[in-house]
């Protein structure tokens, strides 16, 4: 009996320190994008006034213009009618690096972003503050000179947990609990994009992100194949796998909250 009491001992301080380990997915995804729908005769509009507030490259990104850092890109595609605002969707802002937040706070404000939140420090210690621009995509500034050109996804999900843990078994990434220090989980994709998870709180609905401003965001993986088995066993499926007019093959999905996601294969 005290063997077996030595074992079962012995078994449970092993899952403990695997529970202080980095979780990772033996497949790895690399973020590519966030899509955002924007009414198709300001689509060009769209993509000046995120180059001008949120820096990037600007060029033509598959169904329309927009901008381009070093580490993905944000795109604009016809709205067709679709709602105009991110809030309330599980898929809540896109985080953007700058120089300098509150100078670019008052540039996003001459040019009729809503200030959704004024400069201040952020969890992880860095200056930050939040905007809405014209067509109701929601961003998040931040200073960081660490994790430059888009630093961030940020979810609220039904179960934050259970959201995470469906993140990393799809999609990769890594733990990193401190950097939430309770308030969100982050994980970091090719060590260069958090995904911020933050529990939905009472009041705050956690709308599907497909139709909303920023309908999706997207991975680029080397085999749709192997990732659809995973995604499966995860207990989702897509629903729509097409080929990619540049090349490679697309694959559509709706996880958890109805978090909408768009992967690709590039060309072989």
């Amino acid at each position: 009996m005290a063997t077996m009491i030595r074992v079962v001992a012995a078994v449970f301080a092993a899952a403990s320190t695997l529970c202080l380990l980095p979780i990772t997915a033996s497949a790895q995804s690399t973020f590519t994008h966030a899509h955002i729908r924007v009414p198709e005769p300001q689509q060009a509009e769209a993509a000046a006034w995120y180059h001008r507030v949120l820096g990037g490259e600007p060029g033509e990104l598959g169904p329309g213009p927009g901008i381009r850092h070093h580490n993905g890109f944000v795109g604009t595609f016809p709205n067709e009618g679709m709602p105009g605002d991110s809030g309330e969707s599980v898929l809540d802002h896109i985080g953007i690096s700058v120089p300098d937040v509150a100078a670019t706070v008052e540039l996003a404000r001459s040019m009729g972003a809503t200030i959704r939140a004024e400069p201040r420090q952020g969890v992880t210690g860095l200056p930050i503050a939040q905007i809405t621009d014209p067509w109701g995509g929601r961003f998040e500034l931040v200073q960081d000179d660490v994790n430059s050109g888009i630093n961030h996804v940020h979810l609220f999900a039904s179960d934050a947990d259970e959201m995470r843990d469906w993140l990393v078994e799809v999609f990769g990434g890594e733990i990193d609990e401190d950097r939430g220090q309770g308030r969100f989980h982050a994980i970091l994709y090719d060590d260069s994009v958090w995904f911020l998870v933050s529990q939905a709180t009472d009041g705050r609905q956690t709308h599907a992100s497909r139709y909303r401003a920023i309908d999706h965001i997207g991975f680029i993986v080397p085999s749709l194949a192997d990732f659809r088995e995973t995604l499966i066993n995860s207990g989702y499926e897509p629903y729509l796998e097409r080929p990619n007019p540049p090349g490679g093959d697309l694959l559509f999905l709706e996880g958890p909250d109805g978090l909408h996601v768009e992967m690709t294969q590039p060309a072989r």
